[in-house]
Parts: C-alpha cells; sequence; structure tokens
C-alpha cells in the first residue's frame, strides 16, 4: 500500500466505466493505501484533508484548503530526492506536496533524518526492526558442535538439522532455529499442558513466542557462508507440515503458480507495513512466528520503502529470516519504482537475490503501484530481472502493472520475454473496487496465459478508510479462488484506519487474542486465512 488520494474512492462509483477502472487521482483510478503516491509524470497529489495515516491527499493541485500549500509537505526521498521535496516532486513512486500528511497531519522523519511522506511517526525507528531471534546472541546460542553462528552469521563447525527444525547435537533449530509448528530442542515432544519444547503452545493452541528461540538462539538467515565468503541463504529443508515444506519451489506454468509437484498453490496471508513504527513495530521474528503459526499465514509481503533501504534493511531481513525458519514463503516488496529509481532497485534486488535467491521461500516484488505507460514499466521491469536472475534463476517475480496494480491486460498485450517465473500483479479495496470493474482486465490477462498475484488488497475504501465491506470483498475473494490466484491483505499495523488488522495497544510481538484484532477488518482477514490454511497444506 502507499499513501493516496480519495479520488481512489470514486472508482466505486464509476466502477463500470472503461476510463475508470479504479478510481483514481488521475483519469483512471488512484492508489490503494499503501501506494507509492502520486501518478508518474503528472502533477503531484496535492490539497483536499489530509490524508490518513500517510495516504496522498484527496483532489487535484490547489484545491482542498485543508490541506497545506504545495511545497508544505516532504515528498518521499528515492523518487523525489531528499527530504522536503518542493511542489512538482510526485513523479513516479513518490508522493508529491500535501501527500506526506499522517493521520493527526503531522510529518516526521524516518531513520538517518530522511524526512518521508505519510504517516511516519516520530523518529520513524522500528523498536522491533531487528528481532531479538534474528540475530546470534549471548544466549540461546550453541557452541561449535552445535551450529552456533558468529557474529557475521557464519556457521562453526556441525549444526546440521533435521527436517521440522529438530537441533543437531545440542544445536539450534532448523534454518535458523525456529522449529516445525512451536517444537524445537526435543522433536516435538509434548509436555504436561500440551506445552511442546522449545515453542509453548497453551490449551488455547496459542504459540507463544512464535515457536521461535529466545534471547538470540535464532541464526540470522541460516548463516550457510559461500566460497567467497557472502552470507547466503540456508538452502536446508524446510520444516515439516509446513507451505514450504509441503510445495517446496513454486514456478509458473501457464497462468497458474504451482508447487513442486506441478500442483496449483493459492497463497493467503498477509502484507506487513514499513511506513511508521506502527507497522515496524512487527518487523521481528516473533511476530513473524505468530503470524506464520497462529494466524496460519503461509505467505507474508514484506515491503521495504526505497529511501529505507539501507536503513531499514536489517529489519526487512529478520521477517525474511523468521520466514525461511517458519517455512512460510516471502515477499519482498520494494515499495517504490519509476525510471529514476532503476539502478538503485537493480542494485538492491541484485543483492537480495544473491544473498537469499537459494532459498524457495523467498519471491520479488520489483515496483510497488505503478502509475506510468506500461512500456515504461516493462523496460523497468527489465532490468530488475536481469540483476535478480544473475543470482536466483527461478524464484518467481511478481511484476506491477500500470494504473496502480489495476491494468494487468495491457501488460498481458505486451509481455516480459526475458525470463520464466513471472506473474502479474493486481491490486484492489473492496469499497472503492468493485469486482465487476476489474474482472475483465483479469480474465483477460489469464486468457493470454498469464499468471495473477494480488499482492496488497483490502474490504475498506482505497485510502486505507471508509466503510469494510465484506460484501464486495467476499465477491472478490470467491473470484480469487475459483482462478487459483493468491493474496496478501494491506497491512499488519496498528495506525487505526479500516486497513489496520491490529488495534492501537496490540504486542508487537505477540501472542494475540481476538481482542488485539480490529472488528470487522482484523477479524474477517484473518479467519479467511485461517480457513484456507488446511487446504494450503494438501498437496493433490
Amino acid at each position: 500500500m502507499n499513501h493516496h488520494c480519495v479520488g481512489k474512492i470514486l472508482l466505486g462509483l464509476f466502477a463500470m466505466l472503461p476510463v475508470l477502472a479504479v478510481g483514481g487521482c488521475d483519469s483512471s483510478t488512484s492508489p490503494s493505501p499503501g501506494y507509492s503516491g502520486g501518478a508518474s509524470g503528472g502533477t503531484p497529489e496535492t490539497g483536499g484533508a489530509p490524508a490518513a495515516a500517510g495516504h496522498t491527499a484527496a483532489s487535484s493541485p490547489g484545491t482542498g484548503g485543508a490541506n497545506p500549500a504545495t511545497g508544505g509537505a516532504p515528498g518521499i526521498a528515492g523518487d523525489t530526492g531528499a527530504a522536503g521535496a518542493a511542489a512538482g516532486a510526485g513523479s513516479e513512486g513518490g508522493i508529491g506536496p500535501g501527500g506526506a500528511i499522517d493521520s493527526g497531519g503531522v510529518t516526521t522523519t524516518t531513520e538517518g533524518g530522511a524526512t518521508e511522506s505519510g504517516g511516519k511517526s516520530a523518529g520513524g525507528t522500528s523498536a522491533g526492526g531487528t528481532s531479538a531471534g534474528g540475530k546470534t546472541g549471548s544466549a540461546g546460542a550453541t557452541g561449535s558442535s552445535g551450529g552456533a553462528k558468529s557474529s557475521g552469521g557464519v556457521t562453526t563447525s556441525g549444526g546440521a538439522t533435521t527436517a521440522g527444525g529438530v537441533t543437531g547435537s545440542g544445536g539450534t533449530g532448523g534454518k535458523g532455529g525456529t522449529a516445525a509448528a512451536g517444537s524445537s530442542g526435543s522433536a516435538g515432544t509434548t509436555g504436561t499442558g500440551g506445552t511442546k519444547s522449545g515453542g509453548a503452545m497453551s490449551n488455547s493452541g496459542t504459540m507463544s513466542n512464535g515457536g521461535t528461540t529466545s534471547n538470540g538462539g535464532t541464526t540470522s538467515n541460516g548463516g550457510t557462508t559461500s566460497n567467497g565468503g557472502t552470507t547466503t541463504a540456508n538452502t536446508g529443508t524446510a520444516p515439516s507440515g509446513t507451505p514450504v515444506g509441503v510445495h517446496g519451489q513454486l514456478k509458473v506454468v501457464g497462468n497458474k503458480i504451482v508447487d513442486k509437484n506441478g500442483n496449483p498453490v493459492t497463497l493467503h496471508g498477509m502484507s506487513m507495513y514499513d511506513w511508521s513504527q506502527q507497522g515496524r513495530q512487527f518487523y521481528n521474528a516473533s511476530a513473524v512466528g505468530h503470524l506464520a503459526k497462529d494466524f496460519d499465514c503461509a505467505i507474508l509481503r514484506v515491503p521495504i520503502l526505497p529511501q529505507n533501504a539501507t536503513s531499514g534493511l536489517s529489519r526487512l531481513e529478520a521477517v525474511l529470516d523468521a520466514a525461511i525458519a517458519n517455512g512460510i514463503y516471502a515477499i519482498i516488496d520494494w515499495h517504490g519504482g519509476g525510471a529514476s529509481q532503476q539502478t538503485t532497485a537493480a542494485t538492491f534486488f541484485g543483492n537480495m537475490s544473491a544473498k537469499y535467491g537459494s532459498n524457495p521461500n523467498i519471491m520479488y516484488e520489483p515496483w510497488n503501484e505503478p502509475t506510468v505507460a506500461w512500456a515504461t514499466v516493462k523496460t523497468y521491469h527489465e532490468a530488475v530481472i536481469a540483476a535478480i536472475r544473475a543470482n536466483d534463476p527461478d524464484n518467481i517475480i511478481f511484476l506491477g502493472t500500470p494504473q496502480w496494480d489495476q491494468k494487468p491486460d495491457t501488460a498481458a498485450a505486451d509481455p516480459v520475454t526475458t525470463s520464466t517465473n513471472l506473474a502479474y500483479v493486481v491490486h484492489f479495496y473492496a469499497n472503492s473496487h468493485p469486482l465487476a470493474g476489474f474482472q475483465k482486465a483479469i480474465t483477460t490477462t489469464l486468457n493470454a496465459g498469464l499468471a495473477i498475484f494480488v499482492t496488497e488488497y483490502g474490504g475498506c475504501s482505497a485510502n486505507g478508510s471508509g466503510t469494510f465491506n465484506a460484501t464486495e470483498l467476499q465477491k472478490w475473494w470467491t473470484f480469487l479462488d475459483a482462478n487459483d490466484i493468491g493474496c496478501t491483505n494491506w497491512a499488519v499495523e496498528t495506525n487505526g484506519e479500516t486497513s489496520s488488522i491490529f488495534v492501537t495497544n496490540a504486542s508487537a510481538n505477540g501472542p494475540w487474542t481476538t481482542a488485539d484484532l480490529t472488528n470487522p477488518d482484523g477479524t474477517t482477514i484473518i479467519s479467511y486465512i485461517q480457513s484456507k490454511y488446511a487446504a494450503t497444506l494438501t498437496s493433490p
């Protein structure tokens, strides 16, 4: 999600008009709560009432006197440059003047002082950015015969783990120490009261500590070292009974995403949230463990804002490492894009694919919500794909499509052909984007033999607020499931928007109860994800 404009809501009123496939700030549609912002090549989104939680303000420049004048709000560094971009800084992925107002109308700064736009919390530093289990700590780390990782992530002698996260001779659990289904040290032996060693499970089935080893016992990224000394991902067996343990390496065949056995796989899960501390606090191993084991997320989308590509890397990797340890899939989401970011994005994904490309868990999303012509988007994709494929020949890459990921049919008319295992992205917010306005474009894309994945959606309006439209959302879910299209919901955060799945005082680490979920958004979304998990673990 990026921060958008109220114009996107108008799409709900005019969804059936070809020119308004999804309501927007331009003549078409606008971005959703997690969208990159102003339309590329167009006028920056300004004016209107301050956008909630960092979404771009509604209305065109100069109107809606409740917003600051041009230049009043900083743009997003990375597309628009450093903090405090002046008027006109609404290029691809960037939020122009007026767009950088959070729900309280106050702009803040991120790590290093670079001003972000939209809903940034004070200080911008994620308290939980690096999980307790994400790096090897003093306590919980095993000795030389048990696979302890040094501070640089290099494995010492031993440390081999068996499937399911059972430790070797006194070692850490499989893939960084997280045991499958919460069991570790004692290979899942159930103790009194239903508590499993290494991942306490109460009688109500709530996992404590997400099943991960506390005090740094979980190794970062598996700690395997390549011949060149670069730390790469652990390629050992995924914990048994997990989505990756069941399905393994995914690939694209025709218009389907299929597993290692060639069977269609429909993954359901959540998108994280990098716009503010209200979302970044969940970028930790314990939270990921609970999302995987308690909420049955088979996949997590993990956004990183371009301006946080360095300062936020450790928290991104904490989530990726925990996803691998818990046997679930993860999408690295470059939550920006645009021609001006092409070189930076290619370098970033080159580095990420070198480190994580050997894991079947990891997938890539190089451009969130393009707002420019497909020809420009395609050129960008081809450059980033080349950087990824230099290290990772087969993990799936999700390609953003024009009009805030709402026009996959334009890509279907001229698809990327430089690589295989590519799928195209669709985003929707049910209260603004009725299925009837988008079904044709999606069906056209599927009929062209291209796969689709919904990396971001919500039951609310496109700005992250508004009514939670359960009826329209169910129409979308029914259609997606019928076509084997997976989806990740926006978002794991506590900023008070309709799209937030957690209430404002929910724990950053878990475990959580129903009382920690927003209603109806959080309860409805998590119930749906959980209802699909059993089928996800079934390999026909």
